[in-house]
């Protein structure tokens, strides 16, 4: 059990920013992803433009981004949180080694994003708008215990209150 554990680091090294052009290179990765087409291509002309072993600052420009590491610190894939209104915010969350799929390591990454949003920044509910066809994310946001809110043009939003969440991990 102990080697699907995951931990979150607001620490975003140039190195992680390289893995993230790669990810976001992979048609496998992206499918769903709701990230716009260029993104790859921008975060590469930063990585070139600043010289800075360190980019947090310039992830983190509309809300939280944690790079998702193994327990060994190597970086599997990431998670945003992006603060709503009403107490709330949106979680999106990749893992972007495929070879990490399957071991249920996106749970546990959506497990620490959620004591994240609820502890840190005491919001109320958390949302993850998931593509219809992505069974392998709403998979894991069900496991967590999200339930599904209501349906958008072609995704559904996902929902868990605090309540929920705690009521889950107790």
């Amino acid at each position: 059990m102990n080697n699907n554990k995951v931990e979150l680091r607001q620490e975003v090294f140039k190195t992680d920013a390289w893995k993230i052009v790669d990810w976001l290179e992979d048609e496998k990765v992206t499918e769903y992803l709701n990230e716009r087409q260029n993104v790859g291509k921008s975060i590469k002309q930063i990585i070139y433009r600043i010289n800075m072993p360190i980019l947090t600052h310039l992830f983190n420009q509309d809300g939280s981004f944690f790079m998702v590491t193994t327990t060994k610190k190597e970086s599997i894939g990431f998670l945003r949180l992006i603060p709503k209104q009403q107490e709330s915010a949106e979680m999106v969350v990749a893992i972007g080694d495929r070879e990490k799929w399957g071991m249920g390591l996106g749970p546990n990454a959506i497990v620490e994003g959620l004591k994240h949003a609820f502890f840190e920044w005491r919001v109320d509910e958390v949302i993850a708008k998931i593509n219809f066809k992505n069974e392998r994310s709403k998979k894991a946001f069900k496991k967590v215990g999200f339930k599904e809110d209501k349906e958008l043009s072609n995704e559904i939003q996902y929902s868990i209150s605090i309540k929920e969440f705690l009521e889950k991990v107790a």
